[in-house]
Order: C-alpha cells, then sequence, then structure tokens
C-alpha cells in the first residue's frame, strides 16, 4: 500500500471545509468522501489559499449523513493532500453520493449535482461515445460541417479519452453565415431536422442545443449538446454561449482529427489554439473545479442575438424531483372558482408544473378541454401520471416567440381561458413579455385570463430560486398597461401554516378602455453613436463626463435592443415557415413526453 505524504491541513464540520496551507503548486483541488470525488474547487479562485474556508455546496448538503473519511487531492498528479475523519450526523453509515439507480454523483461545473464519467462504468462512455459519432454523422448528413469541442475536444487533445470530469459530449458545427439573423435561423431549422428524425431536443438558445437520450425508466441517461459556430465580419470566431476570439480561419479549417476513447472525429485544424479561447492558457492542467467566465460583453452579445431558452429550466427540473409547497393549493382554488362559469370550452394552464391543478380542473369541468403547459422534462413526467380524457399536457416554451402559435400547433378553436397559478412572478422578463400576448390574445378572443402572484418576496429572495420572487402592484399594472390591458387585484385569504406573510394576490384581466400607445421611432444605431461621440469632444468637466458615462450606459442598452431585434426576426422566420409548412405536433418513442422544441 503506497505511503501518503500529508503536504497541507485540512479541517471538516457540517458546514464546510477549512483549507490550510494550500501547496503553491496546486491549482485544483478535488474533495473525496472515502475514496470517491464529490466536488473540486480551483484553487486559483480562493482569496486566501493559506487559510480557506468553503461550505459544502447546496445541492450535496441533503447527503451529509453518516460518516466519512474525507480526502483533499490534487486533481493534477492526483496525490493526496490532507485527510480527516467526520461523522455528519450518528446514523452510523458512510455517507453516499448516489442517485436512485446508484449512479455517482459529483458537483458539476455548474454548481449543480449530477452524474461525471467518472463515476459511471465503461459502458456508459461507451454509449456517449457511440451517439457523438451518430450525432456528427446526422449533422454532417445536413450538409454541415460538424466538429467536436468544448471538454469533448479537451479530453481528446489531453489524454484521448473522455473527459473524467465532465458530464456529456460538445459538438459543434462551422456555419458559413456570418450575419446574426441568418445563423440563428439556420440554428433553428437544424433543431427542426434533428426533432424530425426522432430526437428529444431541449433549447438553450437559437444556437445551442441538447439532445436528451433516456434510459428504460424514463430518466436522462446522457445528452449531447450542439452548437453553432460562425465567423463575423471582424473576424472573430464565434460559438455560443461562451467562445469568442480571435482564431483565423487557417486554423480552423480544414479539420483535423482527434482520437477519443479509439474513435476519429473532426476537430479544429489548431486544437490548441481553439482550447486557448474556450478556457485560457491553462487548459492542460486538470482543473475539474473550472468555472467558464464569459466576459459581459460576450455574454451581452450572445444572450440578445441568440436568446436565453433555458432560463432557470434546470431549477425547475430539479424542483419537481422534490416535495412542492402545498400553499400553492390555495391559489388554485382561488383560480378555480374564476373561471368555473366561463363559458370557453378550453382552458390552458400556463406553467402547470406537476399538472395537480391541471388535473382538478379537468375532474371539475368534463365537458370542457383542459391543457397544461410547461417547459420542464421533469414536470411533464409527473404530469403525465394524470389520466382523463378531457386532459392533456403539452410542451410550450415561452420563452421563445414561437410560443405565440400554440393555438395553431394544439388546435385551440375559438374563446380559451388561461389560469396563471403563481407563474408571471417566477419567470424571466422574455417569458412574461410572451405571456402577456398570451393573455391578450385570450381576452381578444373572448376568454377569461386569471393568475395569482406574491407581491413580497421570501425572506431568503436569492435570484437562484424564482419561487422567492415577486412582482409588486405597480410593476403588473405599468407591464400589463403597455399590452393594452387592465389589472384588477383581489387579495386572497390564507391562514394557518399556509400563510407565508408575502402578500399573495389574485389577477383578473381585461382589456384597457384607451388604445395602446404607439412606440416611438427608435434613433438608427449610427445617430446614436454619433451623439456620443458629439459629447466625447466636448470640454468636460466632473459633471458632463458622469453625464457622457449615462449615455454610454443608454448606448449599450439601445445596442442590446438592436441585437435582440435580430433574434426576433430570425424566430419570426422560423415561425412563419412552421406555420406555412406545418408538422404535426408528435411524441416521443415511448409514447408519453413530447418532443420539446
Amino acid at each position: 500500500m503506497p505511503t501518503i505524504e500529508f503536504h497541507m491541513q485540512l479541517k471538516v464540520s457540517s458546514r464546510g471545509v477549512r483549507l490550510v496551507a494550500i501547496p503553491r503548486d496546486v491549482i485544483s483541488l478535488d474533495v473525496l468522501f472515502d475514496g470517491v470525488r464529490v466536488w473540486s474547487i480551483e484553487v486559483l479562485k480562493l482569496d486566501d489559499p493559506a487559510n480557506a474556508f468553503l461550505e459544502w455546496p447546496e445541492p450535496l448538503r441533503p447527503y451529509l449523513q453518516g460518516k466519512s473519511t474525507v480526502a483533499l487531492r490534487d486533481s493534477a498528479s492526483q496525490r493526496t493532500l490532507a485527510e480527516a475523519e467526520h461523522s455528519f450526523s450518528d446514523t452510523g453509515s458512510a455517507v453516499s453520493v448516489v442517485d436512485d439507480r446508484g449512479n455517482r454523483l459529483a458537483i458539476n461545473k455548474w454548481g449543480r449535482l449530477g452524474k461525471t464519467l467518472d463515476g459511471v462504468d465503461e459502458a456508459f462512455q461507451d454509449r456517449i461515445t457511440a451517439r457523438t459519432v451518430e450525432i456528427v454523422g446526422e449533422l454532417q448528413a445536413l450538409g454541415l460541417r460538424p466538429f467536436v469541442v468544448g471538454g469533448t475536444l479537451l479530453g481528446g487533445v489531453r489524454d484521448g479519452t473522455l473527459l473524467p470530469h465532465d458530464d456529456d459530449a460538445d459538438v459543434a458545427y462551422l456555419s458559413e453565415y456570418t450575419n446574426p439573423v441568418d445563423v440563428a435561423a439556420e440554428g433553428l431549422r437544424v433543431g427542426h431536422a434533428l426533432t424530425a428524425s426522432g430526437h428529444y431536443i431541449v433549447r438553450h438558445s437559437a444556437t445551442h442545443m441538447q439532445l436528451y437520450f433516456f434510459a428504460p425508466d424514463g430518466d436522462v441517461d446522457h445528452y449531447v449538446d450542439v452548437f453553432s459556430a460562425f465567423y463575423t465580419e471582424d473576424g472573430f470566431l464565434n460559438q455560443p454561449f461562451h467562445v469568442r476570439g480571435q482564431l483565423s480561419m487557417d486554423q480552423m479549417l480544414p479539420f483535423g482529427t482527434v482520437s477519443i476513447r479509439g474513435v476519429s472525429f473532426p476537430s479544429p485544424r489548431d486544437p490548441d489554439a481553439w482550447l486557448e479561447i474556450n478556457y485560457d492558457e491553462n487548459w492542460r492542467t486538470p482543473i475539474p473545479g473550472y468555472k467558464l467566465e464569459t466576459p459581459r460583453s460576450t455574454q451581452r452579445r450572445f444572450q440578445n442575438w441568440f436568446g436565453s431558452y433555458n432560463f432557470h429550466r434546470d431549477f425547475w427540473n430539479e424542483y419537481y424531483s422534490r416535495e412542492r409547497p402545498a400553499a400553492w393549493n390555495i391559489a388554485a382554488d382561488w383560480i378555480r372558482a374564476q373561471l368555473e362559469d366561463s363559458g370557453s370550452r378550453t382552458v390552458v394552464d400556463l406553467g402547470a408544473g406537476d399538472g395537480a391543478h391541471t388535473a382538478q380542473m379537468a375532474a371539475s369541468w368534463s365537458d370542457r378541454r383542459i391543457i397544461g403547459v410547461d417547459y420542464s422534462y421533469r414536470a411533464q413526467k409527473l404530469s403525465a401520471e394524470h389520466d382523463l380524457s378531457n386532459l392533456s399536457f403539452v410542451h410550450l416554451n415561452l420563452y421563445r416567440l414561437r410560443s405565440l402559435g400554440f393555438t395553431q400547433l394544439f388546435d385551440i378553436q375559438g374563446a380559451f381561458d388561461l389560469s396563471m397559478n403563481h407563474f408571471l412572478e417566477q419567470v424571466g422578463a422574455v417569458a412574461r413579455t410572451n405571456a402577456w400576448r398570451l393573455i391578450r390574445m385570450s381576452l381578444s378572443a373572448g376568454g377569461r385570463a386569471v393568475g395569482t402572484v406574491y407581491t413580497k418576496p421570501a425572506p431568503d429572495v436569492k435570484y437562484q430560486d424564482p419561487t422567492g420572487w415577486h412582482l409588486t402592484p405597480h410593476q403588473l399594472v405599468t407591464e400589463a398597461a403597455s399590452f393594452g390591458i387592465s389589472v384588477e387585484f383581489q387579495d386572497l385569504v390564507v391562514v394557518g401554516d399556509m400563510s407565508t406573510g408575502r402578500a399573495p394576490v389574485g389577477l383578473v384581466f381585461s382589456m384597457a378602455d384607451n388604445d395602446i400607445d404607439s412606440p416611438r421611432e427608435r434613433p438608427s444605431m449610427r445617430d446614436r453613436v454619433r451623439q456620443v461621440l458629439r459629447r466625447a469632444f466636448l470640454s468636460a468637466d466632473a459633471s458632463e463626463l458622469e453625464e457622457l458615462k449615462q449615455r454610454i450606459v443608454e448606448l449599450e442598452r439601445d445596442l442590446d435592443g438592436y441585437r435582440r431585434d435580430s433574434l426576433r426576426v430570425a424566430e419570426l422566420l422560423d415561425l412563419a415557415e412552421q406555420t406555412f409548412a406545418p408538422s404535426p405536433v408528435r411524441t416521443s418513442t415511448d409514447g408519453k413526453l413530447p418532443y420539446s422544441e
């Protein structure tokens, strides 16, 4: 048995770990429970490597039951640097961080708990390798130029295998377009083609999709990311969501090859240069805890050009793996009372979640068609358990402009009602904008639209948890008015254990009497730049410089708006093509889950 030479101190508690005197040559640490990696820490990001305290990641905390030998390992050399025994509870058993199927789990690069390739068997890695070969072939058959990227390329170049701490495979295709509108429209078409060939698609943006592949029990077994890559006229290579940098066409084409688990895949001609753009100059050193830090300018550019269709979807997938709060049932009762005597024969429940409220409406109104919509595949899996003849659950992603075609997609005729139980305050601005449009469609068709919201935040509100978000009455009235909609508020009585102190209210929507204000014509971007430059040449004192900074901020916002216009054009082209050349709404091969997007 090899001798372990400890080089630092480790103190373990139920709150976290204290790291003392990390060796200077260590840039990444693995945290192991009884020899199994569960977490990795990028030392370069620590404020004080000589004495650092890190709390256990929140997703890991529910698993901290029992006792364990906690060890720290240098990610690069695999040498053990410190070790300590700790009992998190008195159960007597060993800490076990596994899923329901026995797969080992670890904190991934997004800070979530999931399968990683170093915790699965060879058969899993064989499946994901074979699937990557399949996807590359399908993209080539579509006339595209695919190549491996991200962790898949990194693992191949570094070790000729899949990256041990990764959880997927990454493939991109090099587009021939340079205009973001054309790139986005192409990305949407590629998604439709892959869907038509039988794949379950989850879209992150117009240029980033995930292809999910399911285990026999219906859970996701693995997935493959597919990205668009393209050159802009400034000569920069772009691969949303993260890569933007100088890489000449000669460094990209003609493609070279990289061997992964004995299989050859197309790769950039100069993979080292590509990897430095994607990561940094340290890409050759294993850093399992590495977090991509995309420059703000690149984030703004890509999100506005190509959207963010996956906003908080991972949160909701995890949320619907746990218990749901009964407090939402109070609001659901109020919604059903508001729609009880409606003359509409169809009710659409936005954000149906597990389908409990939707199913109650279907059971109460057997003569009406009830449709529950959501974009979380775990929510859809739960909702599929409800079996009523007048009830259906469908996929709808309100972060996509295409969602406005849902009446045709799902053959909704005449008036329809909208139910929104704590929906509006728990989605992002883009989805809420499209929800306002659906409300207007419902009211214009003669239906009713009602919802509930919290008007105060949760005491521990945070960006990562939408259930703690809120909308004030002023926000609701202002947003609704911009769409020609009026809002009536009704207090909801919540008592006893159901009370949260967050002032839930019921919302009844109607068309406003006043006309919708026509938007003012926006000056061209060239004119806006000229205004700022004119200001820049003035002899400015402190107040004028501050005004100039504010005008630059306004210019950035306008630039974001023009970029969003590019995405709207691409999505409208996609919506028109899908409308005038419609394809049937399909179900997956198991007959349960609909294809996503």
